[in-house]
């Protein structure tokens, strides 16, 4: 997805509903490895959404994702994108900058609740990122 700034009602819905049944299962099948399920969540709910050179504008949980995502993929330190606004107080999980994060389910349901709710949308037929 290439600077696609809202999504179809559909879309979203269609997103929220995996993120639901995904987080849920989740929780009744992983005992062990919860911090690898909860970021392989993250992980799949960033690729639904993510733009990055959309979200580092402003402080918001999609910024937040990005840097959670960045964290995940690197050495589980959180730290700004480029050109991004992160506000410790403003965010949803709270971790402070070049915090060592290691996320729990709760953590990836709050996260992507979040997300999912700050994602634009708008109606229509022909409206991109329908599915």
């Amino acid at each position: 997805m290439t600077e696609q700034r809202s999504f179809s009602t559909g879309y979203v819905d269609t997103a929220r509903s995996w993120f639901d049944e995904v987080l849920r299962a989740a929780r009744d099948v992983h005992v062990i490895g919860e911090r690898r399920a909860a970021e392989g969540i993250l992980l799949s709910l960033d690729r639904w959404f993510i733009d990055r050179a959309v979200v580092t504008r402003e402080p918001s949980p999609l910024t937040e994702l990005t840097m959670v995502v960045g964290a995940i993929l690197g050495d589980d330190v959180l730290r700004r994108v480029d050109s991004g606004v992160y506000l410790e107080e403003a965010s949803v999980l709270h971790n402070p900058l070049g915090a060592h994060i290691t996320l729990t389910f709760d953590d990836a349901g709050r996260l992507g609740r979040a997300v999912l709710a700050a994602i634009p949308t708008h109606a229509g037929d022909d409206a991109p990122g329908e599915i």
